[in-house]
């Protein structure tokens, strides 16, 4: 062979390996450096990369935070060396970390310590209340309780409450707070019904207001009586509220607020999420830079403050990325209406149980009587998009989104087209005809698929049936082009709780049931999605809502170290399985932060 043909020969060759090489997918690696052993690898099982391919693989190497490779057992397996970690996944289900759309976090740690929610005997409330004295130091308060939100509509109804059937509603629950007096001297306790109807307040929270508790007066409060003419310890009218909001119950010491994060970062590892898009206070956010100091943070956040804060962010320098991999900044979070749960959420037309009432719009969107102010609300978007911030509003009611999707049509024409991902929060009830601008205008949807499992409850009962049809209605959203973003709003509203747990979302999506199966055919079952979408909502497309799709969302060489292996394989079992699927690991930043024992 002479001189010339070998060097056109291995010129072939060299292209052919270069073709061939371009047409396997580019996260499988197959030849590594011995520099480039892995730390952990999780082989043996069925990877579900979530990339643009939708790949699937059966193993994965991570080198520190970061994942190195993606491929066959085959493969992955040689990147072992001595001080590598290396778990058999057994055939399980590995994808990328869940990704929740929005939380309240700091609600949520207080909630999760005490709430009576779903509390419908006197023996009940008074154990909870007993737990909680033992663990607090003298002079804590008590607060939130929500009870009687499940009183006229039961957990897992699908409408049979107040609508279909009085016998399955049960007594109206109210706490006793005689039955507390003794257990609480140490401690002022203030609690709400859920639709701040009744507030109930004991001793110690009397006083800590100013006021005698055998003989409390107070502008515009009633405080009510039993039969016998005794001071019952509850309250209602308009007053209540303002009293209490002057001695702040909700500040809690600095060690109670670090306690109650530490307890809810337990119980969202235990559900696989690793990244968390939160609303809560400033304080809650240096409570998570003061765990991140210490290494003990164990989800990723993305921190909106409001958007009536543009210009201090701004100030700042604060854009959009702002911020490390753990906590991100740079986006704002607005309201223009109220919820479901308390029918304010703001409509075209009344509410069928209420024919003065269409809803209200939230202090941002009216003047100082409340009426509706035209633009007022818009000039924030303005000012904050000019200023480089991420938008994101919360819109239920179907004249609340249409609103919204006409100020967003606004910040096109007076600041110019852009990739701005504005970010339509929950998207709950939409208008027929504004379905296609979701997609024209860009939106990303950031709806909670639960809300639709335990809102059915009411729902119908509330808006009718037509209006349903466009409640919830994910097929659709994804249909007209924007992107459909899951999460939880976890802990829930005053009116629903909403757990953090990513397998009641899924199910809600693919099955629109409630937790106990019903209705058997689904609720407008037409807005039914697959199980894939569904994963890719709560993972890549969350990525892709915080401008952080090239770094996390998918299992690609590159990306953060963030997954999970589940008990069950999604993509192959019933619906219904999907509420027993569990968590067997989450892995944030390449350290395996649960395991399930």
């Amino acid at each position: 062979m002479n001189s010339l043909f070998r060097t056109r020969f291995a010129r072939c060759i060299a292209i052919a390996f270069m073709a061939l090489t371009t047409l396997l997918p580019l996260h499988i690696s197959t030849v590594q450096s011995s520099a480039q052993t892995a730390d952990l690898i999780l082989h043996n099982g069925v990877v579900w990369t979530v990339d643009n391919r939708n790949s699937t693989a059966q193993a994965v190497a991570i080198r520190g935070d970061k994942i190195i490779a993606v491929g066959s057992d085959s493969d992955i397996l040689k990147l072992r060396g001595p001080d590598t970690q290396a778990i058999d996944l057994k055939g399980r289900l590995l994808l990328p970390g869940f990704n929740d759309n929005h939380v309240h976090f700091a609600s949520a740690a207080q909630f999760y310590e005490f709430n009576i929610m779903k509390t419908s005997a006197q023996e009940d409330f008074v154990s909870r209340i007993k737990q909680l004295t033992m663990r607090l130091p003298k002079g804590e308060w008590i607060t939130g309780g929500f009870w009687g939100a499940y009183d006229e509509w039961a957990a897992g109804s699908a409408g049979e409450g107040r609508l279909f059937s009085s016998s399955r509603r049960r007594e109206p629950f109210t706490p006793d707070m005689n039955l507390i007096a003794e257990i609480t001297k140490d401690h002022p306790v203030f609690i709400r019904k859920f639709d701040d109807s009744q507030f109930a307040a004991n001793a110690a929270a009397l006083k800590a207001a100013g006021l005698d508790p055998e003989n409390p007066q107070a502008e515009d409060v009633e405080f009510i009586k039993d039969k016998q003419g005794r001071l019952t310890g509850q309250m209602r009218g308009r007053g209540v509220s303002r009293l209490f909001s002057r001695i702040a119950p909700r500040r809690f010491s600095r060690e109670r607020r670090l306690e109650q994060t530490r307890n809810a970062l337990e119980m969202i590892r235990r559900h696989g999420v690793t990244n968390v898009s939160d609303m809560s206070d400033d304080e809650q956010l240096e409570i998570y830079r003061e765990l991140h100091r210490r290494g003990e943070l164990t989800v990723r956040v993305h921190f909106r403050p409001g958007l009536d804060r543009w210009n201090e962010l701004a100030g700042r320098g604060i854009k959009v990325g702002s911020g490390d991999e753990w906590i991100r900044m740079g986006a704002l979070k607005g309201h223009i209406d109220g919820i479901m749960g308390t029918s304010s959420a703001r409509f075209f037309k009344p509410y069928l149980t209420d024919s003065n009432n269409r809803g209200r719009w939230r202090p941002l969107m009216v003047d100082d009587k409340g009426e509706f102010v035209e633009g007022k609300f818009l000039k924030y978007m303005l000012d904050a998009d000019r200023a480089g911030l991420q938008i994101t509003v919360h819109a239920i009611g179907d004249e609340a989104n249409n609103v919204l999707l006409n100020y967003l049509e606004e910040l096109n024409k007076q600041n110019g087209k852009r990739d701005r991902r504005f970010r339509l929060v929950h998207a709950q009830v939409i208008a027929d005809k504004d379905f296609k601008r979701l997609g024209e205008l860009g939106v990303v949807a950031e709806v909670q698929p639960f809300h639709l499992s335990d809102d059915m409850r009411w729902m119908e009962e509330r808006i009718g049936g037509e209006r349903c049809r466009g409640a919830y209605a994910f097929k659709r959203i994804q249909a007209s082009g924007a992107v459909l973003s899951f999460g939880t709003d976890w802990p829930g509203t005053s009116a629903a709780e909403y757990p953090i747990n990513p397998m009641f979302g899924l199910y809600a999506a693919v099955a629109r049931q409630t937790l106990t199966s019903q209705p058997a055919a689904g609720w407008f079952p037409e807005e039914r999605i697959t199980v894939e979408d569904a994963i890719r909502a709560y993972t890549y497309n969350t990525a892709y809502a915080n401008f952080e799709e090239k770094i996390k969302g998918s299992i690609e060489v590159g990306k953060l170290a963030d997954l999970v292996v589940l008990s069950k394989n999604l993509l192959k079992i019933a619906p219904k399985e999907l509420l027993d699927t569990e968590v067997i690991y989450t892995i944030v930043a390449g350290k395996i932060v649960y395991q399930k024992q």
